[in-house]
């Protein structure tokens, strides 16, 4: 899987598990923070079903071929011979439209929730009962079939035949692969949809870049449907998030906007304070213009951690007599992105 090579460096070492927990969309303060530094935030997510395994194995097999070396701490970086193979590959690989969107919504439940309802408004369409459902998590088949109870009774068919067609040219406008993959993809009355291979050869694009390639475009969907009413909307609506923060953290965050201070949101909110912090660093690292830099770090402590920690943010190492880790962290985002990273 040499299109893992993208995420790496010749220059820059890079904490191989950061790379792994983005893709998969752990999400931590340190992940976040490393991934906005490794400049690969908006990928946060685009590989949910990569299992630890297939990661490492992947990771073994690039260090092997001389592509990657990694030192004693899990930080990697490419090699002479990686680097010149990236730069070969780098014509060929998917370049996404739509990461932008990373932080609106968990597209495996989109994708889940997209093709069932497709298959079921297919079926119906046809009068067709007797059929063996796309197998998906309990919890998004109940969705779907309250959203085509709800629907049903209702011309269906022709909405949600509409509602695609507008995608679709949207989607075509972007870049044809997403819909041309989008509608062939799809499980409907006596069609089974593509596979992976099938994709992968009728695109030209490599089989890693397939997945990408449906994240991309599940995330094109849902900010589609986030802005237009119409079935898909009423089907995704409840799983997009209200901003790149997680719900605890947008509810801290909006008390801080207010003027509360950490200790008076922690009992508000009944949570300890060093949770509370972790919530506003998420905040400095997702959302960094919408902070009051000033307030959160005032200039005196922002030039006192300056005498010390100078050069490039992510070389740096935590020393408890400047300042605590949260100072620390906050002034290592600060000065990441005051530097353009």
């Amino acid at each position: 899987m040499t299109k893992l090579l993208r995420f790496f460096s010749y220059h820059q070492p890079r904490r191989i598990r950061v790379i792994e927990n983005t893709l998969k969309s752990r999400r931590t303060v340190a992940t976040l923070f490393w991934a906005r530094q490794y400049r690969i935030l908006e990928w946060l997510g685009a590989y949910r079903s990569l299992t630890r395994q297939d990661y490492d194995q992947t990771i073994n097999g690039l260090v092997n071929d001389g592509l990657l070396m990694i030192d004693d701490q899990l930080q990697a970086k490419l090699t002479e011979k990686g680097a010149s193979q990236l730069k070969k590959e780098e014509s060929n690989l998917y370049t996404p439209s739509f990461y932008d969107w990373y932080w609106l919504a968990n597209t495996q439940r989109i994708m889940q929730r997209l093709f069932l309802a497709i298959q079921v408004v297919s079926e119906y369409s046809y009068g067709q009962r007797k059929y063996v459902p796309l197998a998906i998590s309990y919890g998004e088949m109940l969705a779907v079939k309250q959203w085509f109870r709800q629907n049903f009774r209702q011309n269906i068919v022709n909405e949600l035949y509409s509602d695609l067609h507008r995608l679709g040219s949207a989607l075509e406008n972007e870049d044809p692969r997403l819909a041309t993959d989008l509608f062939n993809v799809m499980i409907g009355h006596n069609y089974s949809g593509w596979t992976v291979n099938q994709a992968s050869a009728d695109l030209n694009i490599g089989l890693d870049d397939v997945q990408f390639l449906r994240h991309d475009e599940m995330l094109a969907i849902s900010a589609y449907a986030r802005n237009f009413p119409g079935p898909l909307q009423q089907l995704f609506l409840p799983l997009f998030n209200e901003s790149p923060l997680n719900r605890s953290a947008q509810i801290t965050f909006d008390l801080y906007v207010k003027g509360l201070s950490i200790e008076q949101i922690a009992q508000q909110r009944r949570l300890k304070q060093n949770t509370i912090k972790e919530h506003l660093l998420e905040a400095a690292v997702l959302i960094p213009n919408k902070l009051n830099w000033d307030a959160l770090l005032p200039a005196d402590k922002r030039v006192a951690l300056g005498k010390f920690y100078q050069g490039d943010p992510t070389s740096w190492e935590f020393n408890e007599d400047k300042a605590t880790f949260y100072e620390y962290r906050l002034y290592q985002i600060y000065q990441g992105i005051t530097d353009g990273k």
